[in-house]
């Protein structure tokens, strides 16, 4: 049986293998999200959802590199 610090570990290096902005968003979203009740919570994660596709869209580069991301089936994958 793993350990619990194996495991965090492990969770870590899951983590690590994304793109960096993308986990700083989903961090901002969960430190947001989670000083708050559920309901202002979920919008503030919809807020943060809405402005990082508009600043994706709008900028080519960021929605390419995206794109290229999703689409690269050698990429580490979650386990999780």
């Amino acid at each position: 049986s793993m350990s619990s610090f194996d495991r965090a570990v492990r969770v870590a290096d899951e983590i690590a293998a994304n793109d960096a902005t993308m986990v700083q968003r989903y961090k901002r979203a969960i430190e947001e999200g989670g000083a708050t009740d559920l309901a202002k919570g979920l919008q503030r994660e919809r807020e943060l959802g809405i402005a990082h596709y508009i600043e994706a869209v709008g900028d080519g580069k960021t929605f390419q590199s995206a794109k290229k991301f999703i689409g690269d089936e050698s990429r580490p994958r979650s386990k999780l």
